[in-house]
């Protein structure tokens, strides 16, 4: 009986070992994490805006910034950068201190977060599962192979290189 197990050709272990299955899995998780990263990027530098108010900006620079919200006072009044006050329609004041620029950026940048976070723990687990299982496998199975091939002659073992001159491999046919 052998002592480790083989494939029909009877050439050493089988090809499904090694970590395969868990290779796919890892290389699907670090495909989700990429993507996750890219969802919560694209979220965080998408513009916000107030329509007839204020250009909030991307969410980043509008968290990072520190910027100020602009929001119309009950007459639907709001002063502009350059100090002129301007009146705007009762529907869209209205709508602006119903939700400033800070609530439109924080509905944009928590998803942002939670995708980048779940992103995040899926790319590390990943890591640590092709890290810590399939590599070790992998590297297992291949000494396996390697040791059943030099003790039983096997498929793999083509004996000492051929040498020509200086000890070097000869190349020429």
């Amino acid at each position: 009986m052998d002592p480790v197990p083989s494939d029909a050709t009877g050439a050493g272990p089988p090809a499904g070992r090694g970590g395969r299955g868990w290779g796919r899995v890892t290389l699907a998780g670090a495909v989700t994490a990429l993507l996750g990263f890219t969802g919560a990027v694209v979220l965080l530098i998408l513009p916000v805006r107030v329509p007839e108010v204020q250009r909030c900006g991307p969410p980043v620079a509008y968290l990072l910034g520190g910027r100020v919200d602009t929001i119309p006072d009950q007459e639907g009044r709001i002063l502009e950068p350059d100090g002129e006050v301007v009146t705007i329609e009762p529907a869209a004041a209205s709508a602006a201190r119903a939700a400033p620029c800070r609530e439109r950026v924080a509905a944009r940048a928590v998803p942002a977060a939670l995708i980048g976070l779940a992103a995040m723990v899926v790319g590390v687990l990943s890591f640590a599962v092709e890290l810590f299982v399939v590599r070790p496998r992998r590297r297992r199975d291949a000494a396996s192979r390697q040791m059943l091939a030099t003790t039983t002659g096997g498929p793999g073992v083509e004996g000492p290189p051929p040498t020509g001159r200086g000890g070097r491999a000869d190349c020429r046919a």
